[in-house]
């Protein structure tokens, strides 16, 4: 069904990865490929823009060069982007959902995702992104911006008479992450790389900020919660002065349901949601013993975690207590890995490792498979979620989770705060199991310790539990991703136009 938006208005949505292009890292890559999908659905004119890679990292930490033969990728041209020298790149193009997805190529500089010299990336979709438009003779109404890396786009735009004719482009631009790291932070040195003038665009506290550049330069900024808008508002990662500025709102993330949602879950009648639930667990069982040798106990519970080893996912506090929380009938799950510069990831995945020997109820497998994270959202019995409060933007995970019945065990912070509420086990409402901040701040793993106590207790209630799973389920309207997409629409597209 169409949405009634001008269909001739053309949308262009960049961002530096994607869900199923071989391009992704994290959350971005999901929820930008699945937003545009939806878009699209709903009657827009959206072409999307990324760029290809050479190599990426294994599950191994391993480099391997990526195979793009199965994507039926099409070369349609070359154009030449100028930065210190002309850089021969070539154009991808590939139609999916209906969406053309356009691709820049160049070997030396798209080397490997989130690796190299990020700001002589940035700059290179910033102009590769016009030229490419300018190839394909499009002028678009609104250009949609993902997080730092894609900041240059509108300082080019606006900026350089190079690119006149893209001046009057309107600019969206969606912070899925402002945390420092994410903030593309480089010496002022560096200024005349990316340009010779108009450099108060680009830098903040005496460096270069690209987020700082992209949130300048944009008409609409907005962030993926409500919470995280707050977070930016009050506490602002450096750049609160700027972010309330441009009043960055925030509108959750969902997901595609038909996409996370096992099809036995999409075919319940809810009054037999105990039994796929155990369909499903005894799937996961196998496939963990396929893969690691070790054989859980199906009566007991388990929790899963796929997700990627990073500081802002708590898994620092938890780790103490995972050896209580197994002496309580506790197994548990962990898919992911980190990036191989980061420090932090690399001691967590070792904790991890130490836990994987130590216990036989406890499995760790480094590295992200995506269908293995799919069985795990639908056979598990728990997802623990204890992102660090005011650190987590939104999430989808647990997004992931609600739809094949399994709850969470969270922090409430991000888009939690939005799409979790507290199970009562006297009204039997709710859908998860929540650690405010204030406990979070005090009590660091041990108030998510509590918390598990008070679960295993209604795990041993079927009646009660099975009124949680299916809670759970018919929270799927609060996670769709068509709903955050008539959102876009309305709060940010139609004021543009």
């Amino acid at each position: 069904m169409g949405y009634s938006f001008p269909i001739t208005k053309k949308i262009v949505f960049v961002t530096p990865e994607l869900k199923t292009f071989k391009n992704r890292a994290g959350g971005l890559g999901q929820v930008a490929e699945e937003l545009v999908k939806s878009l699209k659905e709903l009657g827009l004119n959206v072409i999307t823009i990324s760029t290809l890679y050479k190599y990426r990292i294994n599950d191994y930490n391993q480099i391997e060069e990526i195979d793009y033969s199965d994507l039926n990728l099409e070369l349609i041209g070359e154009i030449e982007i100028p930065i210190e020298k002309i850089y021969k790149t070539k154009i991808y193009k590939v139609n999916k959902y209906d969406i053309d997805f356009y691709f820049l190529y160049n070997e030396e500089i798209c080397t490997s995702l989130y690796y190299g010299d990020l700001l002589k990336y940035a700059i290179f979709l910033g102009k590769g992104t016009l030229e490419l438009l300018r190839y394909l003779k499009i002028i678009p109404d609104i250009i949609h911006l993902n997080d730092a890396l894609t900041s240059l786009v509108a300082f080019y735009a606006k900026n350089s008479i190079h690119y006149y004719e893209f001046s009057t482009v309107k600019f969206v631009f969606t912070i899925h992450n402002a945390g420092t790291a994410y903030q593309q932070i480089y010496d002022i040195s560096r200024l005349n790389e990316i340009s010779d003038n108009n450099h108060k665009d680009l830098v903040y506290d005496n460096k270069i900020n690209l987020l700082y550049c992209g949130v300048k330069l944009s008409d609409i900024v907005n962030t993926v919660s409500k919470d995280y808008e707050v977070t930016l508002k009050v506490y602002g990662e450096g750049l609160k002065e700027i972010f309330n500025q441009k009043n960055v709102f925030g509108i959750v993330n969902g997901i595609d349901v038909e996409f996370w949602q096992d099809k036995d879950y999409r075919n319940s009648n809810y009054k037999n949601i105990l039994d796929i639930k155990r369909k499903k667990k005894e799937e996961l069982i196998r496939k963990i013993k396929e893969i690691t040798g070790k054989e859980l106990d199906i009566n007991k519970i388990i929790i899963s975690i796929p997700r990627r080893i990073s500081h802002q996912k708590g898994f620092e506090e938890t780790i103490p207590i995972i050896p209580e929380m197994i002496n309580l009938g506790a197994q548990f799950i962990v898919l992911g890995k980190h990036h191989p510069n980061d420090g932090y990831g690399k001691y967590i995945a070792d904790k991890f490792r130490e836990l994987h020997q130590k216990y036989n109820e406890f499995v760790f497998i480094f590295g992200f498979n995506e269908e293995l994270a799919k069985l795990m959202y639908a056979g598990s019995d728990l997802l623990l979620y204890p992102s660090l409060p005011n650190k987590e933007p939104c999430g989808t995970g647990y997004m992931m989770a609600l739809v094949n019945a399994t709850p969470t065990l969270g922090t409430k912070t991000g888009g939690l705060d939005e799409v979790l509420k507290e199970f009562d086990d006297v009204s039997l409402e709710g859908n998860a199991f929540l650690v405010w901040e204030d406990e979070y701040n005090e009590f660091k793993g041990y108030a998510f310790l509590s918390k598990f106590k008070h679960i295993v207790e209604i795990y041993k209630d079927k009646t009660k539990w099975k009124k949680l799973l299916i809670n759970c389920l018919k929270s799927e309207k609060l996670v769709d991703m068509r709903k955050c997409a008539i959102k876009y629409i309305r709060k940010i597209y139609f004021k543009l136009i």
